[in-house]
């Protein structure tokens, strides 16, 4: 028979923490976004209003007022010798107002003319704390009677029952990376340069174009009629999230994968070596067509194992040249842009170098052997991304991306066969080129 239990004793178990009512379960966000080293954010030539931005400038707050609060609980009071040693360690700084006054004019000329091209260069002292001046504030008694006292703060009372909140996981291509990435120089289609000119095409453009719209026997009207477009255009028009993209409206452009060895997706690209300094995101492409791990040399795949291997699963395709990025109707497109543009430099790095294997200069010819492409809201783009010679023996090489095609296909039947022809025809005109550079 069971007892009941007295109230006082329910509370004295609530007050030491052992009762813990139930409570809703809350979801667990997916897999934090990964944190950026300082040098990341520093070496942006211009940084954007993200997330990740802000909490980066809330950690360095953070941090500031750590260091700041340290050194005033270790501040001395404002004594006659405390401010001798200051004046003399410490030559009184004169303003830039009071200078411009008193200066001469040859002075004042100088001054105008090293402003013009930015100033000083003051990253070297970014975050740094100016220290505690005893004569401007200086520590009163109560502050140094309380810092004899006691040199740490009381940790802020919590409540047991306090809900846990989650934050959302943001992606790792947002304006932030987009920076990133032509600051290393990887470059974005339509990109601009300060200038004004544009990226060049890859000298293989007529190629690709002709080849991309070579007629299919598969898509031919008899074989998709306009019933089965009707069907695709209700299986996007269901696919709510882009799970269901992937499932179920990509298989369908894409069509019979021939070897299906070559084939895969969602698999981050965690054995590539990094494409920039300080990039600490791997490329995560939805599809990608690559080659057989026994289709090539075991020394050759040892010895450019970081460029051409995506994963460290061995069994896994390899040298992948061809990219798919798909996004679901709430999807960003400029996301899908971004994936594109990385993962194309990361194919095109790995043609390059099976290009150059044992060559003792890189050579670069200007064609495109990478093809990545996205689908957002029933619109499929096909890009194609290629490297470009450095400009000087310390420089690196800059990926382009360009635009083959933009197809509408939800539109019209038409449209759609003419859209999946040549997405398709990137898939065997890539595996080509990747076939050649095995070779």
């Amino acid at each position: 028979m069971q007892t009941a239990v007295p109230v006082k004793r329910q509370l004295l178990e609530l007050d030491r923490g052992a009762y813990h009512p139930a409570s809703k379960k809350h979801k667990v966000a997916c897999t934090a976004d990964p944190q950026q080293p300082a040098a990341y954010w520093d070496n942006l030539s211009e940084i954007p209003l993200t997330r990740r931005a802000l909490r980066e400038l809330e950690r360095r707050n953070a941090r500031a007022a750590r260091v700041l609060s340290a050194r005033q609980r270790i501040r001395c009071p404002a004594t006659r010798r405390a401010v001798a040693v200051w004046k003399r360690h410490h030559p009184t700084l004169e303003t830039i107002t009071s200078f411009t006054e008193d200066c001469g004019y040859e002075q004042y000329n100088e001054l105008k003319r090293f402003s013009k091209h930015g100033g000083p260069n003051l990253q070297d002292i970014r975050g740094f704390e100016t220290l505690a001046n005893p004569i401007k504030d200086p520590m009163d008694s109560s502050q140094a009677s309380s810092t004899n006292r006691s040199r740490s703060p009381r940790p802020p009372k919590t409540n047991l029952l306090e809900k846990t909140t989650t934050t959302k996981n943001t992606s790792p291509y947002d304006h932030a990376f987009q920076q990133h990435l032509i600051d290393n120089d990887i470059l974005p289609y339509m990109y601009g340069y300060p200038d004004g000119h544009v990226t060049a095409e890859p000298t293989n453009w007529e190629e690709i174009n002709r080849r991309l719209a070579e007629p299919r026997r598969s898509l031919a009207p008899s074989r998709f009629s306009k019933e089965q477009h009707i069907k695709f255009v209700r299986a996007d028009g269901n696919a709510a999230k882009e799970k269901q993209v992937k499932e179920k409206v990509i298989p369908i452009i894409e069509g019979e994968i021939k070897d299906p060895k070559t084939h895969s997706g969602d698999v981050p690209f965690t054995n590539l070596a990094a494409l920039t300094k300080h990039n600490l995101v791997p490329g995560n492409p939805d599809f990608y067509h690559c080659a057989r791990p026994e289709s090539l040399k075991r020394e050759i795949r040892d010895e450019l194992n970081k460029l051409i291997v995506p994963s460290t699963q061995h069994d896994l395709p390899i040298v992948p040249n061809h990219f798919m990025a798909a996004k679901g109707p709430d999807g960003a497109p400029a996301v899908a842009g971004r994936s594109a543009s990385y993962d194309g430099a990361l194919g095109a790095r790995a043609i390059h170098a099976l290009q150059n294997f044992k060559q003792a200069e890189p050579q670069y010819d200007g064609k495109a052997y990478t093809f990545t492409s996205t689908y957002h809201y029933g619109t499929l783009r096909l890009f194609t991304s290629h490297p470009t010679k450095p400009a000087s023996p310390r420089a690196r090489p800059e990926y382009l991306m360009h635009q083959i095609g933009a197809f509408a296909m939800v539109n019209a039947p038409e449209t759609w066969r003419q859209g999946a022809t040549a997405y398709r025809n990137s898939i065997d005109l890539a595996k080509e080129y990747r076939d050649d550079a095995i070779l």
